[in-house]
């Protein structure tokens, strides 16, 4: 638990999101499928516009992992709105984070900061069916115009490594 949240403190983004550094000291509340942490909401069954769908829970420690073991690195979303890019996925696609920018210019995330906000719909959105977790598709916002999603990203996987990376 500690390690997410020295994660969110390197980044000026998610320091501005999250206000405290224990979940004691976090602005926590949860409505139906919607849950509200500081500045960030995690919306459960969203986006509409994509099929539904939910995976076993260990199929986003791949891509999720591979985004908060990052460091610096950064990837480009050109303007908004709704402008879309896979950020990470299995090499045979499947269960995978998608980032999108809805700002009028483009922007330049730290793939650690996409992982944080993956790790909130991936908690946010996580039940248990047959003695099994699953994570159903979802969505969080982040204040500052951008948004990551966990889905399907069908078959084919376009970033199951980071670029300059590993």
């Amino acid at each position: 638990m500690k390690a997410a949240f020295i994660i969110a403190f390197a980044s000026s983004t998610l320091a501005a999101a999250v206000k405290g550094s224990t979940p004691d000291e976090r602005d926590v509340s949860t409505s139906g499928n919607v849950t509200q942490l500081d500045d960030i909401q995690v919306i459960c069954g969203a986006p509409t516009s994509s099929p539904d769908n939910e995976f076993p829970a260990s199929d986003y420690s791949y891509p999720i992992g591979l985004l908060l073991s990052s460091g610096t690195h950064k990837l480009h979303i050109d303007t908004g709105p709704s402008k879309c890019k896979q950020a990470a996925c299995g090499s045979n696609g499947g269960a995978g984070v998608v980032v999108c920018n809805d700002e009028k210019n483009g922007v330049d995330l730290l793939y650690s900061d996409i992982g944080f906000f993956a790790q909130r719909v991936y908690e946010g959105c996580k039940h248990r069916k047959n003695g099994v977790d699953y994570v159903e598709k979802g969505q969080a916002f982040c204040p500052d115009g951008w948004n990551v999603i966990l889905t399907d990203v069908g078959l084919t996987c376009s970033a199951s490594t980071l670029p300059d990376y590993g």
